[in-house]
């Protein structure tokens, strides 16, 4: 709605075309009731039925092709309109045309958008089994991983690396893996440079195939810390909480994950305080899910926002003072054991 100071109120705007009318109004069929439904994404092929709306944030995300957004992004995407356009159309009460039985709408490609080659998970595996080799190889680098309350069994069945920097191109093409294949796995840089030399690496498992990987510098100089293929993050060690598991660990970062796993606790890591409302979504099958993001201002507003998304289900495990997150405590002596207790603690509030 334009007012005549050519303003517009995107609250009234959105509240009078809720999102999930307007996805239906497309044609695209949602599953399930509540705060969080899905459907077959319109933007991409496929049948999993990636694409989740979320009622309670009226904002949409796909799994599959990483589009998301609100209302305005969904009409714009579904019609190829500019932001002007959106608001004219909404404004005067019109949702995006259906689709028929048959016709899938053309994609909207976003002008700014970097071509991404999808994953290779046959390469990845192998990349990640180089690394891994090199890692039993390199006692610096395992000493790090013991610093951080890692040690090597729990490393080497997590699937963690040491990428020197040296060997992983002639060990591919060995491998059978040609040249195109490489490049377009995102684990060279420009002049053939190893993307995550000089890192530890954890991937993303799934059937026992890597489907993403990330990296932290052993050195404590090195910039970037950290390093990660291209492409939207996953919700890390979703996987391999298997299909029903009893109560899930959500932790923030990598190494917080890696100390939970290592501990033997069902996990997840968030990988950052941003897209609450995807990891919701990813945990939503869980009874019970214990929220442990790391003791500043930034982890508080996740837990908050992802308890909010959860419900009662939700319990916050609140880390001493003086303990910045789950990494630090796992170096401290008994920092299993304390991190028990807190558990404990979190699980009896929440009764």
């Amino acid at each position: 709605m334009v007012v005549a100071n050519s303003t517009v109120d995107y609250a009234e705007l959105k509240a009078r075309n809720p999102l999930g009318d307007a996805v239906e109004a497309a044609g695209v069929v949602l599953h399930g009731k509540g705060r969080v439904r899905q459907g077959v994404c319109p933007f991409h092929q496929e049948r999993e039925g990636s694409f989740t709306v979320y009622a309670n944030t009226e904002k949409f995300w796909c799994f599959g092709c990483g589009a998301g957004g609100d209302v305005l992004d969904f009409v714009g995407r579904m019609e190829g309109l500019t932001l002007p356009e959106v608001i004219r159309r909404l404004d005067d009460g019109a949702t995006p045309p259906p689709r028929g039985p048959t016709r899938r709408p053309t994609p909207v490609q976003r002008p700014s958008a970097v071509s991404i080659p999808p994953r290779d998970p046959a390469l990845l595996t192998a990349a990640v089994r180089f690394y891994a080799r090199q890692l039993r190889r390199s006692p610096a680098a395992v000493q790090y991983l013991a610093s951080r309350g890692i040690g090597l069994g729990a490393a080497m069945r997590l699937g963690l690396g040491h990428a020197t920097g040296h060997g992983l191109r002639d060990h591919l093409q060995a491998a059978g893996f040609t040249n195109q294949r490489q490049r377009d796995s995102g684990l060279f840089l420009e002049r053939g440079k190893e993307r995550f030399a000089g890192t530890i690496t954890v991937p993303n498992l799934a059937q026992g195939r890597v489907r993403w990987l990330t990296g932290r510098a052993v050195q404590p100089n090195a910039r970037p810390r950290f390093q990660a293929l291209p492409g939207s993050k996953p919700v890390l060690g979703l996987a391999a909480l298997g299909p029903a598991p009893p109560c899930v660990i959500v932790a923030e970062g990598v190494f917080d994950w890696l100390a939970l796993t290592a501990w033997g606790y069902p996990a997840v890591a968030a990988l950052g305080t941003q897209g609450m409302d995807k990891v919701a979504a990813a945990v939503r099958g869980c009874p019970r899910v214990f929220l442990a993001f790391d003791n500043d201002d930034a982890g508080n507003t996740a837990a908050k926002e992802l308890k909010g998304l959860l419900g009662n289900r939700a319990a916050v495990v609140n880390l001493p003072h003086g303990v910045a997150d789950l990494g630090e405590l796992a170096t401290r002596p008994n920092g299993q054991l304390l991190f028990h207790r807190l558990l404990a603690l979190a699980a009896n509030d929440a009764r």
